[in-house]
């Protein structure tokens, strides 16, 4: 008899509550086990003690921006192989390209549709 698998693990950071919500939501509909956090030095927190399959992390947040915690998340031995998904309405090159050099996998523009996110996710994860 196969063992039924873990669900992946995936930790969602920004600002927005509502949004926040929304999307925990989405994924927990999809079979994902879900943790959130609502600042950035929090999601920090979170990764190291939940060790995640995969994040979701936006840019602008009061307590410290989102690729600065992607930086912080690449340089810990703890967190630096977990995936990261840029979630953001930032949408110009230099943001993407910002993005991308601290360490993110992945860049998704609000608003984004529930489906792209999923396939998103899937994707990644597939792939680690």
């Amino acid at each position: 008899m196969a063992k039924k698998s873990e669900p992946k693990k995936i930790l969602v950071i920004d600002d927005e509550p509502h949004l926040v919500e929304v999307i925990a939501s989405r994924l927990r509909a999809n079979q994902y086990e879900v943790f959130t956090a609502v600042l950035g030095l929090e999601g920090l927190e979170k990764a190291r003690n939940e060790k995640p399959d995969l994040i979701l992390l936006d840019i602008l947040m009061p307590d410290a921006d989102g690729y600065q915690v992607l930086r912080q998340l690449k340089e810990d031995m703890k967190t630096k192989e977990i995936p990261v998904v840029m979630l953001t309405a930032h949408e110009s090159d230099s943001d993407r390209a910002t993005g991308f050099a601290a360490g993110a996998i992945q860049y998704l523009t609000k608003p984004f549709g529930p489906l792209e996110l999923i396939d998103t996710i899937r994707g990644i994860l597939a792939h680690s």
